[in-house]
């Protein structure tokens, strides 16, 4: 059995993240190669977070940062992130400008339920696996869905999709989806490569 690895801390991490903006502020604001130099120590201390992040089982720390520009922002429909009142959304959803709001529309009752997990796999024998999520690529019912899967880590994509939770239909038997994000990526550490204690600190809520 591996010995366990204990991931990068990510707390100090972001401490010396903290550490080298402020170090670099001013130069920032240069227009030299001082500024060059400042740029890239806070981009090579933000990979350090954002590894060390990933390494306790979450996402990339930035991701979406930077997926729309700010001038479009005005574009974008309505949340309710963006009323104080939680009430004041639910009354444009349930209003006459409905058209607006490009979002699925969920009932006002019902309980909120949500589910995290995070599963590791090693692939023992690529052609084997991606052969049979080949075989299984008409479930997607997208003809060139298979043309997609050149690799085990694209072939796993697939199958997390058509297994997913996510892909299921629960309608009929009154649950309504109501969202959902999925991450697939090569990762240095396994669950199982962790130390037991570490390996809940993946999902919290």
């Amino acid at each position: 059995m591996s010995e366990s690895i204990e991931p990068a801390s990510a707390a100090e991490a972001a401490r010396e993240l903290a550490r080298v903006l402020l170090e670099q502020a001013d130069a920032l604001d240069l227009h030299d190669l001082r500024a060059t130099t400042a740029i890239e120590n806070v981009r090579v201390q933000s990979r350090v977070l954002a590894d060390a992040v990933n390494e306790r089982g979450w996402g990339d720390i930035f991701l979406g940062i930077d997926s729309y520009d700010p001038d479009e922002l005005d574009d974008m429909p309505l949340g309710p992130d963006d009323f104080d009142d939680p009430e004041d959304y639910r009354e444009i959803v349930a209003g006459d400008d409905l058209d607006e709001l490009e979002e699925v529309l969920l009932p006002e009752d019902g309980v909120r339920l949500s589910y995290q997990a995070r599963y590791d796999f090693v692939v023992t024998d690529p052609e084997a696996f991606v052969r049979y999520v080949r075989s299984r690529a008409d479930e997607a019912q997208n003809e060139e869905v298979v043309d997609d899967i050149e690799d085990a880590q694209s072939a796993f994509e697939l199958l997390c999709y058509l297994d997913g939770l996510g892909s299921k239909d629960y309608d009929q038997s009154g649950l309504q989806p109501a969202g959902g994000e999925e991450s697939h990526k090569i990762v240095e550490f396994s669950l199982w490569d962790l130390d037991p204690t570490r390996r809940d600190d993946t999902y919290p809520y």
